[in-house]
């Protein structure tokens, strides 16, 4: 009933051995390396005429062995296959590389015959062998069970019901706050109307209260920020709150602020998004992330070197000025760090040990790199400034926690319309799973869930060009219940309100 792709990372790379082993009839050994994702092949025989001629495409330039096209398999992309052609550049007639559409479809169908046949290949083995991976995968994502966090027994001291206009809180608000006090964090997604603010103030007060956060912050849009601050005070008259105002949050008032936060045990911190981005983060975790991120472009550039013998022109300019801005950034950062005086207050020290934020769909632009540069709908791969920010909070909290979430996401639309806004949920908040699960970075998630298409169709000056797409997921069940495990989600219906 499981839907393999080949090339899954948690696979082991035994069963990809006896598989190439097989389709080859030569002796074929797969390795892997996680911290680059990246495969490596070799073959006893690599002349044989299976991996020469059968499983082979002839180029131009060179040819692209059954290896190179089943590496190719493993990593779910296509090579880059060049021919020379003559063009008018500047009102001169010069021979230049361009794409060689017909060779890459070659290498195309290929590709799928051998990710295809995999799948055959699986199940023709024995009802023991199938039994023992379908054991192995379900340990690793099918294992996931969605509670009824039930939080009816739930009484909220303190809480004024009178003051706020009302007899209880909703059941659906009681769950959600039960669920983040069991798991300390996790994602809200109600509909709008659902009552997100009040489980934002009641659930931060209850784990400030019950000793689970011993400083927690929320940060909200600036259009919804005051009625967060006035829900939080009404709710709870005699709580330390701290809600700065615009005027605190100038240069010469930051550092002030910043004490405070640090030096004061409040029950809540209440800021905008905007004001959450002037807060320096630790040097540190930067520092770790970005040098991260720097590797994998530089692993990234490698494996397009690999795969094709050369790099795509507008890929290594792509990912040459990612590279260029990553370190403009360590530079940056280390100018900072040297300017920053011995009384700066980074977000680490400030003690913040959970993060309640509102709209979190805001922050869904986060860095991540990917072989696949030619699909659509992936997004900027670049990420934005505020949403890299939020990253590092997360992780500074995580790292002081030694366990994922650290964060409660509130949003009626979490998920809006790109394959990579699951995945970046799950970048924030679960990265010791996904690590327990082999996924080091996006390519590997989409190998487990996502199934990619290329198909083939005329440009503009009729050539043929290559579309690439993920079309759907696959797994459904297993990535659906990775996501309920932590989320809490509630239609206008289920909360009981009245929609005209």
């Amino acid at each position: 009933d499981l839907d393999f792709n080949f090339g899954e990372r948690w696979i082991p790379t035994g069963i990809y051995d006896s598989y190439a082993s097989w389709l080859f009839e030569t002796e074929v050994k797969i390795g892997y390396i996680a911290d680059l994702d990246e495969f490596g092949i070799t073959a006893k025989d690599e002349y044989n005429i299976k991996i020469q001629n059968q499983y082979a495409v002839q180029g131009e330039f060179r040819r692209y062995t059954g290896l190179h096209l089943m590496k190719h398999a493993l990593h779910n992309t296509i090579p880059d296959i060049t021919k020379k052609a003559r063009k008018l550049i500047d009102g001169e007639w010069k021979e230049v590389k361009v794409r060689d559409g017909e060779k890459i479809q070659q290498a195309n169908i290929k590709i799928d015959e051998i990710r295809s046949g995999f799948t055959d290949w699986l199940c023709d083995q024995s009802a023991d062998f199938k039994e023992r991976l379908a054991d192995m995968y379900n340990r690793k994502f099918n294992c996931f069970v969605r509670p009824k966090y039930d939080g009816s027994h739930l009484t909220f001291p303190g809480l004024d019901r009178k003051a706020l206009g009302i007899e209880d809180l909703y059941p659906s608000q009681k769950d959600a706050i039960w669920m983040d006090i069991l798991l300390g964090g996790g994602i809200v997604d109600h509909e709008v109307g659902g009552g997100k603010t009040l489980i934002m103030c009641v659930a931060a007060y209850e784990m400030h209260r019950l000793g689970l956060a011993r400083k927690p912050m929320i940060i909200g849009i600036k259009a919804n920020i005051h009625e967060i601050a006035r829900t939080f005070r009404t709710a709870y008259p005699n709580a330390r709150l701290l809600y700065p105002g615009k005027e605190d949050f100038t240069p010469e008032n930051r550092l002030r602020i910043f004490s405070d936060i640090k030096n004061n045990n409040w029950d809540c911190i209440i800021l905008t998004h905007e004001q959450f981005g002037k807060i320096p983060q630790s040097a540190e975790v930067q520092r770790q992330i970005l040098r991260q991120e720097m590797d994998d472009i530089d692993e990234n550039l490698a494996s397009y070197e690999k795969q094709g013998g050369h790099v795509d022109g507008w890929i290594l300019r792509g990912l040459e000025k990612r590279k260029e801005n990553l370190d403009a950034k360590l530079h940056e950062l280390q100018e900072t760090i040297d300017a920053q005086k011995e009384d700066t207050v980074d977000f680490q020290q400030m003690g913040i040990d959970h993060l309640f934020v509102d709209e979190s769909h805001n922050f869904k632009n986060l860095m991540f790199n990917t072989r696949h540069s030619r699909v659509s709908g992936l997004g900027n791969t670049d990420g934005s400034k505020k949403a890299t920010n939020l990253l590092y909070a997360i992780r500074t909290i995580q790292q002081r926690t030694g366990r994922d979430l650290g964060a409660t996401f509130l949003s009626g639309t979490t998920i809006a319309n790109s394959l990579t806004e699951l995945y970046l949920l799950f970048k924030y908040l679960r990265p010791k799973e996904l690590e327990r699960q082999d996924i080091p970075c996006f390519d590997a998630w989409a190998a487990v869930f996502a199934q990619k298409t290329s198909e083939f169709e005329f440009s503009v000056t009729n050539e043929v060009i290559s579309k690439e797409r993920f079309r759907y997921f696959i797994k459904v069940p297993e990535l659906a219940m990775f996501y309920n495990e932590i989320t809490d989600y509630r239609t206008a219906a289920d909360v009981g309100i009245d929609r005209p």
